[in-house]
This record gives structure tokens, C-alpha cells and sequence, in this order.
């Protein structure tokens, strides 16, 4: 993260401050003009520093166009604020919350000033900028590297604070949005996760909340894009489909667990929405050149197998069938992954297919095909393969808690009639 983002943050932070408390305070305050002075002023300088961030790449156009219209939106409340039309608003809400409030918002403040103070000092990479298509972030770097001990101690005093508040008020979602903020900022992502999951299950799936969440679960996973995370990031992009961080974080799983495709179309997606000359735009054309050059070398590849020297490409004609006890856990709008992997030694994938889990269903699994599996990898290599079906709601090979699955009696693969039937019969733990 760059000083500019962290003005910036802070600019923000001071206008929601001001639009927050200054109702609570106003008996006790200057004339109101004063309060809409101030306001217009703060509104100046963050717009300035919103037309640098975009300048210089940090911040691309939906973005700045969303944070431009969050401000103008605050910045009209403030002036059409009048003691009598808004006086029904103020007695609405008991004022036991805007205690809560004020208090959220205290407790938010020394914390941010000393996390600002690290990154001024120590400063360290943002986490979302080491993500790259199969790269897991680096562990070194730290924004607390260098930090003082009494520093140190000072933050996790604060967080101890929040954390104490939150025990007593569990439901304030806001509370528990700052401490996984605080905590990804200090690269505990680990703790963040926890706290984003709270957060979570009291907001739901906002997109924002979502991707947030999901990102930092692919951080604390050393870049792995889990299932929980693929299913956080579709729920994202139903909402809304050109959220820029959601489409690079989904191309990024689809990539890893093979599908290229899927992957191309974020890709491309993301390409039509970003700057072009911006690091952004830079980075979206590199990783679309990867997943090209994957697509063209799963075509070569399958291109060849049928005069692999090491023996004929070995096809299964595979049935799957769901067990009538959890049929009523789908919706309708799953996909299944069925993949073939040795019953001994690595456990991956040989051959997979994605598809609509419509049932009774009929897949052909193929040595070379399928989902950037390479011909060198193939069935027809081992002894025995098992096949495994599995559904999940983000349709990833990798299992998860809750996930539908079944697996094969062990296959030898140099049976010439090639056939499997297999069950979906149980649930994940």
C-alpha cells in the first residue's frame, strides 16, 4: 500500500467521523456552518486525492467513480441537515446506539493512526498485489517488521479493546469488519478469516464483504483459491459482475484447479474493464498470455496422445447417479467435477470433467483431455485409478466441509471395456 492510499483512507475516515458523531455532539458544538465548512473542506481534499490515485494507476474508474459518489452522497446530508426537518431522523434511533456508534468509531481511530504510523515507517507490500496466477504471496516483508516492541504492545492492547467490546455486543457487524481490517493489515490472516467469517454470517453475502473475505482466505491459504473462497467470489459476481477484484480472483481458481477456459472468460471479462496502459491492465494481459499458452499446450498435448508410444489413450465411459436421501440438497444450479486419480501414489487428477449435475449423468473421461490434464500424465500409467464425483456450490476439484461426493471401486485401467458406475452417496465432514 502507498502513503497516498493511506491519506486517502484517512480523509474518508474523518468524513464518515463527522457525518457519524455530529448529530450526537450538535448541542454541544459551534454554529452548523462551521460543521459545513469543515465538511466541504475534507470533501475538497479527498476528491484531490482521489483524481492522484487515479492518475497514477491505484485506483481504477469503477472504483473512483464509487468512492466520488460515496462522498457526494455525504457530503449532501451534511448540508441538508436542518434541526427541524431532521429531528424525526435523530429520535428515531435510541440513543443507547449512538453510544455503540460513537464507540465503534473511537475505537477505530488510535488504531488506524498506529497502523498509518507502521506503514509510514516499515512499510510492506500490499498482500493483493503478490497474488499472481500460481503464485502464493510472500511471507516476508511485514508491515510490523522494524515495529517497537511498545508499539507492538500498544496495537494489541487496542485490538484487545475491540475484541472485549465484541464479546459484550457480539451482533455489531461493523466491530468485527474493523478487527479483520486491523488484522489483515498486520498480516494475521489467519485471525482475519475468523473475523471476516463473523462478519459474514451477520451481513451475509454482501459483495464487497465477500471478496474481502475471500481474498484473505486465498492469502492465509499461501494463494490457494479454496472452495469457501470460489463460492464466496460466484456469490460476488452474481451480485456483481464486473467487481474487478472478484473476476482476478475467480480467474485466478479456475486456473489452478485446471478449468481454462472458465478462467479465459474472467480474463477477457476484466480486460474490457480496466485502463489500459496501468499496472492493472499489464497484469491481466500477462496472465492472459499464461492461460493462452496452458489452452494451446492442452491441444498439443491431446493432439498426441492418440500415437503416445507408451500405449493407446485409455477412455471411461463413466455413470454417476445421486442418492435419492440428498437429492433434496440441490438447488438446481450445481456442477459436478469428476475426475480419475491413482489409487496409489499422487493424488492427482488424471483426467477431469466439469459439468451440469443433472442425474442420472453419463461423462467420458479421456488420458490427455480435459481441463489442462497433460497426455504425459495419463490413466492408462497406472494399476489401478479410482473416479471420484463430487459436487460443491463452487464446483472445485478440491474437497470442502459439506460437499457431495462419491468414489469408484478401484478401475484397472487396462480393462478393455471401460466402464465405472459410481454413487453420490455422502456428505463432506
Amino acid at each position: 500500500m502507498t502513503i497516498g492510499f493511506w491519506i486517502a483512507a484517512v480523509l474518508l475516515l474523518l468524513t464518515a467521523m463527522i457525518m457519524v458523531i455530529w448529530p450526537f455532539l450538535r448541542h454541544r458544538t459551534g454554529p452548523q456552518v462551521e460543521s459545513r465548512g469543515l465538511n466541504l473542506t475534507i470533501y475538497r481534499q479527498r476528491m484531490a486525492e482521489l483524481d492522484q490515485e487515479l492518475a497514477s494507476g491505484l485506483m481504477n474508474r469503477e472504483q473512483y467513480e464509487a468512492a466520488r459518489l460515496e462522498l457526494e452522497d455525504n457530503l449532501i446530508t451534511d448540508v441538508e441537515d436542518d434541526p427541524e426537518t431532521s429531528a424525526p431522523a435523530r429520535t428515531a434511533s435510541p440513543h443507547r446506539q449512538g453510544g455503540v456508534v460513537l464507540l465503534a468509531t473511537a475505537a477505530l481511530v488510535p488504531i488506524l493512526a498506529l497502523l498509518i504510523h507502521f506503514q509510514l515507517d516499515h512499510g510492506g507490500p500490499d498482500p493483493r498485489q503478490t497474488i499472481a496466477m500460481g503464485q502464493a504471496p510472500s511471507a516476508g516483508g511485514g508491515s510490523e517488521q522494524g515495529a517497537t516492541q511498545h508499539d507492538l504492545e500498544e496495537v494489541e492492547r487496542m485490538i484487545g479493546q475491540l475484541r472485549a467490546r465484541l464479546e459484550q455486543e457480539p451482533d455489531d457487524a461493523e466491530g468485527w469488519v474493523v478487527l479483520a481490517r486491523t488484522y489483515r493489515f498486520l498480516e494475521r490472516f489467519g485471525d482475519a478469516a475468523q473475523a471476516y467469517e463473523r462478519a459474514h454470517d451477520l451481513i451475509g453475502d454482501d459483495p464487497i464483504l465477500n471478496v474481502d473475505y475471500a481474498e484473505t482466505l486465498v492469502v492465509a491459504q499461501d494463494g490457494r483459491v479454496s472452495s469457501r473462497a470460489a463460492r464466496l467470489l460466484n456469490t460476488a459476481l452474481e451480485q456483481q459482475p464486473d467487481n474487478q477484484n472478484a473476476l482476478w480472483l475467480a480467474a485466478i481458481g479456475a486456473f489452478q484447479d485446471g478449468d481454462l477456459s472458465r478462467s479465459q472468460e474472467h480474463l477477457e471479462h476484466l480486460q474490457t474493464l480496466v485502463d489500459s496502459d496501468t499496472g492493472s491492465a499489464r497484469a491481466v494481459e500477462d496472465a492472459l498470455r499464461e492461460v493462452n499458452a496452458a489452452m494451446e499446450q492442452e491441444q498439443a498435448d491431446s493432439a498426441r496422445a492418440p500415437t503416445d508410444p507408451q500405449g493407446d489413450a485409455k477412455v471411461l465411459e463413466v455413470t454417476i447417479e445421486l442418492d435419492e436421501a440428498l437429492a433434496e440438497r440441490l438447488s438446481g444450479d450445481e456442477h459436478v467435477m469428476v475426475f480419475a486419480r491413482p489409487v496409489d501414489g499422487p493424488r492427482m487428477p488424471l483426467a477431469v470433467v466439469r459439468t451440469e449435475a443433472r442425474f442420472p449423468l453419463q461423462v467420458t473421461l479421456e488420458d490427455g483431455g480435459g481441463m489442462g490434464m497433460a497426455a504425459q500424465n495419463s490413466m492408462s500409467q497406472y494399476q489401478w485409478i479410482e473416479v471420484v464425483a463430487r459436487i460443491s456450490e463452487g464446483g472445485m476439484a478440491e474437497a470442502s466441509s459439506g460437499d457431495l461426493e462419491g468414489i469408484s471401486d478401484p478401475v484397472d485401467p487396462s480393462d478393455p471395456e471401460g466402464r465405472v458406475n459410481l454413487r453420490i452417496d455422502r456428505v463432506l465432514p
